[in-house]
């Protein structure tokens, strides 16, 4: 009878007794009482345990730092429901707040499609657990709030990448897919957009090239475009920064004439092939 309680216990009980934090804030009660379902996990986190600062994060990023202050993605206005020192708030509330004022933070998402989980709920619950006295920095939250203040400038703050065959980027530039990094212009040629001259490097067939390179090359040359976003780790930084995006464009020379053994097949692009 001194053991029966190991025997009624299932792996995923001891799992979540593992990664369980003690409910000793209005925050934490919120976060206890979903990971006890079963059907949450922490999407974000920042909080402070035994071992220290402790910091989690996945894409997507749904919480940015813009001018100091927290911002919720306006994509998620709608699936995210808000909790300030465990009571239920705005948006405009969290506006209000500031990094030094953040002593938790925890983003939960619910599993999707799993059976018995609620799905009245909204998926995502933002809850934050403030301070009024500043909250020391140390390096795991400056990484933390650095990613916030990355995610106020890009989409994917952890990096990116996109691949195009020719019909792929003919899609692409006919509905100013901007992952691309380039557009076509009216005489179907590629231009890259202006406002990734200056934080992009460009490869044309594995070579360093310029953005008026790429201005030479026919859509229809195009074999393989690809695109990447660095990890903000590498372009938001104030040493050595590296280039935001790489453009590397590998092209296929004999399309830039009519050839009749070549067809393509796209509601995309109208010209001679």
């Amino acid at each position: 009878m001194a053991c029966r309680h190991t025997g009624d216990q299932s792996p995923d009980d001891f799992v979540r007794y593992a990664n369980s934090l003690p409910a000793t804030s209005p925050t934490r009660a919120l976060v206890a009482k979903l990971e006890d379902t079963g059907f949450w996990y922490r999407h974000m986190a920042l909080f402070t345990n035994k071992r220290g600062t402790e910091v989690t994060y996945g894409e997507p990023i749904l919480i940015a730092l813009k001018q100091g202050k927290l911002q919720l993605s306006p994509d998620h206005l709608w699936d995210t429901a808000i909790f300030v020192d465990g009571k239920k708030t705005t948006p405009e509330s969290i506006a209000k707040l500031s990094p030094e004022q953040v002593s938790e933070l925890f983003l939960m998402h619910q599993f999707e499609n799993m059976r018995g989980a609620d799905h009245k709920a909204l998926p995502y619950q933002l809850m934050i657990e403030t301070n009024d006295k500043p909250v020391p920095a140390n390096l795991k939250r400056q990484t933390f709030f650095t990613l916030l203040q990355a995610a106020g400038l890009s989409a994917h703050p952890m990096g990116s990448s996109h691949l195009f065959s020719m019909n792929q980027l003919l899609e692409a530039t006919f509905f100013h897919n901007k992952d691309a990094l380039v557009e076509r212009t009216k005489t179907n040629y590629l231009k890259m957009y202006d406002e990734f001259i200056p934080v992009t490097e460009v490869f044309v067939n594995n070579l360093r090239s310029t953005p008026a390179d790429v201005a030479t090359i026919h859509v229809r040359e195009v074999a393989r475009l690809r695109t990447v976003e660095r990890p903000f780790t590498s372009w938001f930084r104030p040493v050595n920064p590296a280039s935001r995006y790489v453009l590397f464009v590998q092209t296929e020379p004999r399309r830039a004439k009519r050839d009749s053994s070549f067809y393509v097949f796209s509601p995309f692009y109208t010209g001679d092939f």
